[in-house]
């Protein structure tokens, strides 16, 4: 099947239900917008989801027992966990740098010392991104924020951020840290995924989101 476009400059101005063609640049390539915020497809089909430690925990060094926040996802889940956003606020003034990373690897068993998170709402320690849904759909994952041990610690990326706590005779305030990792990071059946330092032990409120897609 030939997909056909018209090389158009301009808007064109369309009723309901009419059918146009595609609208192609002089360099026949094809325009397209955002009808909806970037993840509102997916949320309104109740496929996204986030963990969020909402009492702040201390983040471990590269270390196989974790805390801070650790997701999940089980070797029977049927689901890839398509990574797409991390929001930290560091809690604690640093005494240095302080790198963050996403850290973990293959976990076919349930952690050590698992203890979910808790919350209104939440179901395995996760949340639905979808609010107010009649019948909230339930995350494939599970997610813990304190004195879990995990089978593997491999840095898997680097979060931006990290601070001081003084400069001079000047205070430094740590920063708030956005990592939009937009699906860079899958996670397969038997995997699991925790936010750690790596030199400068801190203390943060950080909140991690997924799309879950069949496997």
């Amino acid at each position: 099947m030939l997909l056909e476009g018209r090389v158009q400059t301009t808007d064109l101005q369309s009723g309901e239900g009419s059918v146009q063609a595609v609208r192609l640049g002089k360099d026949t390539s094809m325009f397209v917008a955002d009808a909806h915020g970037k993840y509102y497809d997916a949320v309104r089909r109740g496929n996204v989801y986030m963990a969020v430690n909402t009492v702040a925990g201390a983040l471990t060094l590269n270390s196989t027992t974790a805390t801070g926040l650790i997701v999940w996802n089980p070797p029977n889940s049927g689901k890839y966990l398509v990574l797409l956003r991390l929001n930290v606020a560091i809690q604690s003034l640093p005494g240095g740098a302080c790198p963050l990373i996403l850290t973990g690897g293959a976990q076919p068993t349930v952690p050590g010392t698992w203890t979910l998170l808790t919350g209104t709402g939440n179901y395995n320690g996760v949340l639905s991104a979808y609010m107010g849904q009649g019948a909230p759909t339930r995350s494939v994952a599970q997610a813990a924020s304190v004195g879990t041990t995990i089978g593997a610690a491999v840095i898997q990326r680097w979060i931006p951020g990290g601070g001081a706590a003084t400069l001079g005779s000047s205070t430094m305030w740590p920063p708030f840290i956005q990592d939009n990792i937009d699906g860079e990071i899958v996670m397969g059946p038997g995997q699991v995924i925790s936010l750690q330092c790596l030199t400068t032990a801190i203390t943060v409120g950080a909140s991690l989101s997924w799309e879950e897609v069949p496997v």
